[in-house]
């Protein structure tokens, strides 16, 4: 009978999404610190010793410029997993769905060219025994991406860590905070200044909001974000990003034979609707996720502009938890990562991205 249980846990565990072995590394590493054992330990104990070397093997080296091991194809798959699985959540994981992704494998930094290309570049109508033309192809630097260090912090109390839901609730804080911090980072307009990527609306295209509201400036705003991609030779693949307002506003009016995708974030101001050109975004992330816990830990309780824990302003900073006088436990959780987008087909000093503010829809 034992033998049984332990062939469907074989099974189970082949079966289950990439994205799992992620949440269940993140779990087993939580729970280690409160047995006071090791996360290989526990995760034969949670899930069976099929997990152990698939999981954690890959799951606990840190992230660096060498070769992963030999399981850090299945982690890659689980990270590429685990960003699929909060697209509902965020606009930010949706773009990088649907645009390039590569991966920090080996590379310090990854460098994607750019195309610049117009009517002439293409082939053409030749007569018979006549010689066609022959176009070098043109391209610029395009995006170069250095990994930058994405961390994400959860708290998980004492009782937390001893449940046997333990995975789950890892999965939704983990997920929760990764996606704050994915569309804060790639819906803004800063440029890559050595610790946050840049974000998709540097270099991106203002055009000016339809007045009148309703239906009118609704299609009037959407033609224009398209007009502008359009003008820099890209809207083959264009994704729109909104505020929910907006996001739910076009979703109701528009016809259901609009099909293109709408993506929502709060990080996006309401009235602001971004329009970008999906295949001229590339992503890349790291092979492994590094871990660690600790219930000693005492840190600034902020999710938007986090300070020193003194030293900054105000000091000391507020709200301050202590894991070891709540009786609780932090888990860290670092990925590198970066983004971009790649030049504008005709303009190499600009992306492939639109946007409008105050849109009266």
């Amino acid at each position: 009978m034992k033998q049984l249980q332990s062939s469907e846990d074989r099974v189970h565990v082949v079966r289950a999404r990439p994205g799992v072995y992620l949440y269940r590394a993140a779990a087993a590493h939580v729970r280690s610190q409160v047995n006071k054992t090791s996360s290989e330990r526990e995760a034969r104990e949670m899930f069976g010793d099929q997990v152990t070397e698939v999981v954690l093997r890959a799951a606990s080296n840190p992230a660096t410029t060498s070769s992963p091991s030999w399981a850090g194809a299945l982690a890659r798959t689980s990270i590429d997993d685990s960003i699929a699985a909060i697209t509902s959540v965020s606009a930010a994981a949706g773009l990088i769905a649907r645009g390039m992704k590569t991966n920090f494998d080996g590379a310090a930094q990854i460098k994607v060219p750019g195309h610049l290309v117009d009517a002439s570049d293409a082939g053409g109508w030749v007569a018979e025994d006549a010689p066609v033309k022959v176009r070098s192809l043109r391209f610029n630097a395009g995006v170069t991406l250095w990994p930058r260090k994405l961390m994400v912090i959860t708290a998980y109390t004492e009782e937390m860590a001893r449940s046997s839901n333990l995975e789950a609730v890892a999965r939704s804080l983990i997920s929760e905070a990764t996606a704050l911090a994915l569309d804060k980072a790639l819906l803004g307009t800063q440029a890559d200044d050595g610790t946050t990527p840049v974000g998709i609306l540097h270099n991106a295209t203002s055009v000016t909001a339809t007045t009148g509201g309703g239906m009118a400036a609704l299609s009037g705003d959407i033609k224009s974000l398209i007009s502008a991609l359009v003008s820099l030779g890209a809207g083959r693949d264009p994704v729109l990003i909104a505020n929910p307002v907006q996001a739910a506003t076009l979703k109701l009016v528009a016809s259901p034979k609009f099909d293109m995708p709408v993506l929502q974030s709060s990080s996006v101001a309401v009235g602001t609707v971004v329009c970008v050109e999906g295949s001229s975004f590339v992503s890349a992330f790291s092979n492994v996720p590094e871990f660690s816990v600790d219930e000693h830990a005492a840190f600034h309780m902020e999710d938007t502009n986090p300070q020193d824990v003194t030293g900054g302003t105000p000091s000391p900073a507020v709200p301050v938890r202590s894991m070891f006088q709540i009786d609780s436990i932090a888990l860290r959780m670092i990925l590198r990562a970066s983004w971009g987008m790649r030049s504008a087909p005709t303009d190499a000093t600009k992306v492939a991205v639109s946007y409008v503010t105050g849109a009266t829809w």
